[in-house]
Order: structure tokens, then C-alpha cells, then sequence
């Protein structure tokens, strides 16, 4: 640096700051030590007074000619150090992007490869993350239904409300190329899970919250649970979005959607015709499961006589062709499938569809 502003003075047309040799080098080591910019430029201006200290005193030693080239001095000397701390924030700017980008392509992988049932150096992966996978992790998915757009800001407001409800600091954020981001906050302990209607989710933004599980293992699963709350939402337009635990088995019934229709019209028949008389008898048979198949506190919650209740229960057990005692298992599961299925107009009696799918 010292050259280039004696050469400057010399009379070189250009200013020759030429630091493609050292950018590179000084670069690389500012970053791995993580030495701050403001320090880098701090120490470039002190050698900058120094120099010009040293140069002015130099040229006034000489006599009346050497003070006339005071001025080129100090121009000289602060033209050169301009260009070379411009330089080397050019590089350490650029170091660090490179380095950036690098971390976050080892930090997707780790991702990548935890989120697949392919084994996995955990103490690797825990070092490129700088998460204890040995913890507790709760997963959340966020988007928009297709054609949705929302500002990023909200997106952010989203994960922060996340994270704090949570209640750690320790997150790690995947994005998609859908835009979908993917949420993993690790804890010492199992967490408390946030509620859907607690982060104030905005309009088409969509959430899936997943359960809280530990280890590795756990890291992989609560991700699966937040993408598969995350897709029931966007099928049934749930606003805001919808939690893992609150749907387990809705997701689970509809894995193979061709199968869980046929499991539908096997159990229910006739009662899963979509028809306003099929629909209040679905709600009837869900009342009397919901009070543990007692004839009274089902009529006070259907508004209904306790005689009108036991009439409309022979019919649809006539309907479903055995006592609605029998087969409850497969009874409730095929009404909350129903719900979640709609028919296609033209084939009524196999075809269903999520609803505003």
C-alpha cells in the first residue's frame, strides 16, 4: 500500500491498487477469524494518518519545494487508501457470501438427509447445524395454497411467533423451491406445542404444527407430521392451518384416498350419500358417540325427544345394515373420513373430492 501511494506520487496515470494478489488471502483470513469490518478499516486509517504524518513531515524537511507537493501527499496517500479499503471490503464481503453459501448448502443437506429414512452420522449432523439433535424438536410448515402470495414480512412474523410460543432460541429454517418453509425448534425437554389460532395466522398463509419428539428420529418425524397437517389444511381450507394431534387420523385414513373412499361407502352405505337427510343422520350418529352412546344426553345435545332420537337411530342402523353399537370404530372413522371427502358429480356413488380442492 505504501508502494502504490509512493508510485502514485511518481506520476502513474492510474492509481495502482492492484490487490487481486492479497485480496483473496487477507480475505480468507479476516473471515475465519471473524474479524469485524470496522475493525479492518479502523486499522487502515490509522496507518493512513500515519503515513501522511510521516510523508508531510518528510516533504517539509526539504524545504520550499517540498511543501508545494504537500497537497499531492495528501491526496496520494488518501486516494490509495480509499481505493484499497474499498477493495478489501469488496473481498471480505464477498469471502464471507462465499462462505455463507457454502454453510447453508452443508446445513441442507443435513436437512436433506435427516428427513430421509437413510442412516445418518448424528455428531456430524449436530456439528453442521449447531442443534442437539440428542433433543426435543418441534416441527411446523408454513405456505399458501397454489397461487397464493403473502409478504415476506408476515412469513417471518409467523416463525417468530413460532419459535417464541415454542420457547427457544435454538430454530433451524429450510425453504423449498414451493416456497413452503419448514420450522424445527429444539428444546431441552419436551416443549409445549403452540396452537394454530395462537400465531395469528394471515390470510392464504397456511400452517401445519407437528408433535413434539426426540432425538433424531424425532427431527424426521415431527417435519413428516407438520408437512402432512400442512397438506390437509390446504385440501380442506382450514383457515389458518391445523395441528398434527387434532388431525392423526384424518391424515392417516387418508393416505390412499381411492382406498378410504371404498372403506367409506363399505361402512357407512346409503349414510354417506350427500344429501341434507344423510348428513343429519351422520350428525346424529356423531352426537350419540360423542356422549358414549347414551340415549339422553345425545337428545339434549340434538335439541331432539328421547323418543324421536331412538326412531331416527333404528333407521340408520337399518341403513347401515347392523346395531350402531357394532362396528364403532369403523363407524367413527368412516364419518370423519366423509367429512373430508365430497363426491364428484359424475360418478356419485364412488368418486369423492376434498372440499374447494
Amino acid at each position: 500500500m505504501l508502494t502504490a501511494t509512493l508510485l502514485h506520487l511518481a506520476g502513474e496515470d492510474e492509481l495502482p491498487a492492484d490487490t487481486e494478489a492479497i485480496d483473496r488471502d487477507l480475505a480468507e483470513d479476516i473471515v475465519a477469524r471473524d474479524i469485524p469490518l470496522s475493525d479492518i478499516t479502523r486499522a487502515l486509517r490509522s496507518m493512513q494518518h500515519e503515513w501522511l504524518s510521516l510523508l508531510i513531515d518528510a516533504a517539509v524537511s526539504v524545504g520550499p519545494e517540498g511543501i508545494r507537493v504537500v497537497a499531492a501527499v495528501a491526496t496520494s496517500v488518501t486516494e490509495t487508501m480509499d481505493a484499497w479499503i474499498g477493495a478489501a471490503t469488496d473481498a471480505i464481503v464477498e469471502e464471507r457470501r462465499r462462505v455463507y453459501l457454502a454453510e447453508q448448502v452443508r446445513i441442507r443437506s443435513a436437512i436433506e438427509s435427516l428427513v430421509t429414512p437413510a442412516p445418518v452420522d448424528v455428531e456430524v449432523a449436530t456439528q453442521v447445524l449447531r442443534i442437539p439433535l440428542i433433543g426435543w424438536h418441534l416441527g411446523c410448515a408454513i405456505g399458501t395454497p397454489p397461487g397464493g402470495a403473502v409478504e415476506r414480512r408476515l412469513l417471518d412474523g409467523i416463525v417468530h411467533l413460532f419459535a417464541r410460543g415454542v420457547g427457544s432460541e435454538r430454530m433451524l429454517r429450510y425453504e423449498t423451491s414451493a416456497g413452503t418453509i419448514h420450522l424445527w425448534v429444539t428444546t431441552d425437554r419436551p416443549p409445549q406445542t403452540p396452537r394454530v389460532e395462537d400465531l395469528r395466522v394471515p390470510a392464504p398463509l397456511l400452517v401445519g404444527i407437528g408433535e413434539p419428539h426426540p432425538g433424531a428420529g424425532g427431527f424426521r418425524r415431527t417435519f413428516l407430521e407438520a408437512s402432512d397437517a400442512l397438506g390437509l389444511a390446504a385440501r380442506l381450507g382450514a383457515g389458518g392451518g391445523i395441528s398434527y394431534g387434532d388431525a392423526a387420523l384424518a391424515i392417516v385414513l387418508l393416505r390412499d384416498e381411492e382406498r378410504a373412499r371404498w372403506f367409506v361407502q363399505h361402512e357407512l352405505r346409503d349414510l354417506a350419500t350427500d344429501s341434507p337427510e344423510m348428513a343429519e343422520m351422520r350428525n346424529t350418529v356423531r352426537a350419540f358417540f360423542d356422549t358414549r352412546m347414551r340415549i339422553a344426553p345425545a337428545a339434549e345435545r340434538l335439541f331432539l325427544h328421547r323418543n324421536t332420537l331412538i326412531n331416527r337411530l333404528e333407521r340408520i342402523q337399518a341403513v347401515l345394515g347392523h346395531p350402531v353399537a357394532e362396528r364403532t370404530a369403523e363407524t367413527q372413522a368412516a364419518l370423519v373420513l366423509v367429512e373430508l371427502l365430497r363426491r364428484h358429480p359424475d360418478d356419485p356413488s364412488t368418486k369423492y373430492d376434498g372440499p374447494g380442492a
